[in-house]
């Protein structure tokens, strides 16, 4: 009687140290797609930060531009 109360105990633990390992492996995975979002995320924002600073050097050279032609224009 003792060695099937010790076998069933033993399966016991054995299916919660299976069920807490597959959590373990949730939360990394979760942890993982997390970072992979966040990296993404920061990679968009950097490309939209350069297509700005892109658009607004065209914009102060089209200023520039328009500037000189007007002081031509009235000498």
């Amino acid at each position: 009687m003792p060695v099937r109360r010790l076998a069933h105990s033993t399966a016991a633990f054995a299916a919660a140290v299976l069920l807490t390992a597959c959590g373990l492996a949730d939360t990394g995975s979760s942890a993982a797609t997390a970072a992979k979002l966040k990296a993404q995320e920061a990679e968009q924002a950097r490309a939209a930060q350069a297509q700005i600073e892109s658009q607004l050097e065209a914009a102060q050279q089209q200023a520039e531009q328009r500037r000189k032609e007007i002081e031509a224009a009235t000498r």
